[in-house]
């Protein structure tokens, strides 16, 4: 009995020792991983057009550095706006020169003006799917650059006869994955808020988005697995 405890000693101190190794060598380790094109991938910005005509553009800080609302733009005779009246409110159809939509005549002869029919939830969701269509493959292009120039490198590491450190490939790309995956989320947020609030606007529950939240990190999770594999299986 008193072998097996030495026994079991040891080996927790073995683990223990394992354990630390590789902590050190994958979190605490500081590694060189300055590399000019890499952080070209994370500068590049992302830039998102709105269903409302809005771009937004977000830098590798993670700050909107251009938000292009053409709902605020100033109206001009003989421009046709989609809901800006004179006044400041919103009416569908409305022109600069204060036209409305032809009347309808009832069977009581009074014109009346046919209301406009209420978007549904899918109707108001199925705008923003080519938005995130257009982030998701922005978020790809990004992670692809990333994995090319993780090949290349450990080729030509190979190639030159040097020695191939896998935490330093963990520590650079993985880390730089991390980086990206923060500055797609910036802009993912800003979607879904816009999303919610499309939702409220016409008597929705803003909960309705949660299906494109789930998706979205679903697919995060697969890029970043992605990713994962490539790198340390390199």
């Amino acid at each position: 009995m008193k072998k097996l405890k030495i026994f079991l000693l040891i080996l927790l101190i073995i683990l223990l020792a394992t354990a630390g190794t590789l902590l050190y060598f994958f979190k605490f380790k500081e590694y060189d991983v300055a590399d000019e094109e890499v952080a070209q991938i994370i500068e590049d910005p992302y830039t998102i057009e709105m269903p409302d005509g809005t771009t937004i553009t977000v830098d590798a800080n993670g700050d909107v550095v251009d938000l292009d609302d053409n709902a605020s733009a100033p109206v001009t005779e003989g421009t046709s706006t989609e809901g800006t009246a004179t006044d400041g409110s919103k009416r569908e159809g409305m022109t600069s020169g204060n036209k409305v939509p032809s009347p309808t005549t009832s069977d009581s002869n009074t014109n009346t003006i046919e209301p406009s029919r209420k978007p549904t939830v899918g109707s108001i969701k199925k705008k923003y799917v080519p938005v995130l269509e257009n982030l998701q493959s922005q978020a790809d292009n990004k992670l692809n650059s990333l994995v090319s120039h993780a090949k290349k490198e450990y080729d030509d590491k190979k190639t030159n006869g040097e020695s191939i450190s896998y935490s330093y490939f963990y520590t650079k790309y993985v880390g730089t994955a991390n980086e990206l995956e923060a500055l797609t989320d910036v802009v993912f947020v800003g979607v879904i808020n816009a999303v919610e609030k499309d939702l409220v606007a016409n008597g929705y529950d803003k909960s309705y988005s949660q299906n494109l939240v789930d998706d979205y990190n679903a697919k995060k999770k697969a890029r970043k697995d992605s990713l994962l594999n490539k790198v340390m299986g390199l």
